[in-house]
């Protein structure tokens, strides 16, 4: 496989903005969101791969609005 594989991981700026949310129950749910989605495809050749080197396994955080969120992010996984 070609490049540095990269996790992105999105989260709705509302919780924190709007819902009030902790930032500790925002960084909890994000890592959870890690851990099922790396559960789920530990057979993707991908997943395999991204696994092999864990000190430089690299991600990205972004925050999205809820509006983004459902246009955009919630739609390219619906046609994955």
């Amino acid at each position: 496989m070609a490049g540095q594989l990269v996790q992105y991981i999105v989260v709705r700026a509302d919780l924190l903005k709007t819902l009030n949310w902790p930032v500790g129950s925002v960084i909890a749910q994000a890592c959870h969101a890690c851990c099922a989605v790396t559960y789920l495809y530990q057979n993707d050749p991908y997943t395999q791969e991204y696994l092999k080197d864990l000190d430089n396994m690299h991600k990205v955080v972004l925050e999205a609005s809820i509006g983004f969120f459902h246009k955009t992010v919630v739609h390219s996984l619906s046609v994955l």
